[in-house]
């Protein structure tokens, strides 16, 4: 699972925080139809992570990620 495998290099979360992050992922993932074990699933990690670190949360994340993740 990249979220797992990303967030556990990126910091401590608590359970709570990785499920959250994980619905996220899985929730663009099936949106834009994305591989979940791609190198667009590993930037998407990456970008959900990233994002969460810097503040965001919910559904400003989602939106935030979604809408990096659609740009060419």
């Amino acid at each position: 699972m990249p979220i797992v495998r990303i967030a556990g290099n990126g910091g401590v979360f608590q359970p709570d925080e990785l499920s959250a992050l994980q619905n996220i992922f899985d929730q663009i993932c099936a949106q834009y139809g994305i591989v979940r074990q791609s190198d667009k699933a590993e930037a998407v990690a990456e970008v959900v992570i990233t994002y969460y670190q810097s503040g965001l949360r919910g559904e400003e994340l989602l939106r935030t990620v979604a809408l990096r993740t659609a740009a060419p």
